[in-house]
């Protein structure tokens, strides 16, 4: 069985990742895969909030056994069954940089797929070590007719190939004007 995970930053409308993974994939396996996705470094500290159906922190999962599992003796198998559908994979624990992990479904196992694999990506990745997402710029296009300046800027085309034209022209008759012969 494979689950479809939505991986979301709450402070971004743009920054969206999509991952299907296997169900038996342990955390820490898929730590290595994000960390490896999103371009960070991955000699950081990390952990995994479970959040519960009421929105509670449930548990912590990191490298080490913080009381609830270590990242490699939990499956998402696991987590789906105690009903933590929910993971916040924080990343900066300084800055509390998290970004919202979401089961959103299951799916049959594709045998040409090779999983993890990334299926959705919007938005560029977060920085590691800043202290907050940004949103890249969107620049949306000026509508309408043309402007004066680009109609200017073709005239003055036509006009710089005319006067290339007149500094070959005492050239044309193979005579060079500026010979005593």
């Amino acid at each position: 069985m494979i689950y479809k995970i939505r991986a979301t930053i709450p402070s971004s409308k743009v920054f969206v990742r999509e991952y299907e993974i296997p169900a038996n994939m342990s955390l820490f396996n898929f730590n290595k895969f994000i960390i490896n996705d999103l371009c960070f470094s991955s000699d950081q500290i990390v952990v995994y909030r479970a959040i519960d159906d009421n929105g509670k922190m449930a548990a912590v999962y990191g490298l080490f056994d913080l009381g609830y599992g270590s990242m490699d003796k939990v499956s998402f198998e696991q987590l789906v069954e105690k009903g933590q559908n929910v993971l916040q994979f924080c990343y900066d624990m300084h800055n509390n940089s998290c970004i919202v992990l979401t089961i959103v479904g299951e799916e049959l196992e594709n045998p040409r797929s090779h999983y993890p694999q990334t299926v959705l990506e919007k938005g560029h990745n977060p920085d590691q070590f800043s202290a907050k997402y940004e949103d890249p710029q969107v620049y949306i296009p000026r509508t309408g007719g043309s402007s004066v300046l680009d109609e200017d800027d073709e005239d003055d085309d036509e006009d710089d190939d005319e006067k290339d034209d007149d500094v070959f022209s005492e050239f044309e008759d193979g005579v060079d004007s500026g010979s005593d012969d």
